[in-house]
């Protein structure tokens, strides 16, 4: 009886260290660890988009605000977003101008003085669709994205969304003379 409590407890013991070595190793998944938050996240060049979505107003689902974080990894190089490209269903709001300088962390839509302002009167900007919009930066590269639209309430709710009413007109074109 005695064998056959050492050849059960080896068994057992052999099966844990067999089982337990399926989470260790530096490619383990539980080693990985993703983004947190709702937002997604993307590289272009030296420039890094992390935790990008959309916060829409659930009184006025006409008109959201985009949140993220741009770092500028350059060592030396300045960029610029200046434009933002969207869906069919939605626009943006005024002139996009956001200086990147290098080896700088910029928020965009929280804790800062830069927005970006979306607007849609054919309900675009719903809270759990996403929305397709395009990051471009002077550097000539784009980051295309699908956003989830998120509602203004939870850890979102002291989201600001500034008024549509904000949109810049187009400058005249020169006349050719």
């Amino acid at each position: 009886m005695a064998r056959k409590n050492i050849a059960v407890a080896a068994f057992v013991s052999a099966a844990v260290l067999l089982l337990s070595g399926c989470a260790t190793g530096f490619d383990a998944a539980t080693n990985a660890q993703g983004d947190s938050g709702n937002g997604r996240s993307t590289d272009v060049g030296s420039l890094q988009i992390r935790n990008a979505t959309v916060v829409a107003d659930p009184e006025d689902p006409t008109r959201a605000t985009v949140l993220m974080t741009v770092i500028n990894t350059d060592e030396a190089a300045d960029d610029v977003l200046n434009g933002v490209a969207a869906a069919k269903s939605v626009g943006v709001v005024g002139e996009v101008n956001i200086p990147l300088p290098h080896k700088e962390v910029v928020n965009i839509g929280f804790e800062s003085e830069y927005r970006i302002v979306l607007t849609s009167v054919t309900g675009g900007l719903e809270p759990g669709t996403y929305v397709n919009l395009s990051f471009m930066f002077a550097n000539g590269q784009s980051a295309p994205m699908s956003l989830l639209v998120n509602s203004k309430s939870g850890i979102y709710a002291d989201t600001e969304i500034p008024a549509a009413t904000a949109e810049v007109a187009p400058e005249p074109m020169p006349s050719a003379s």
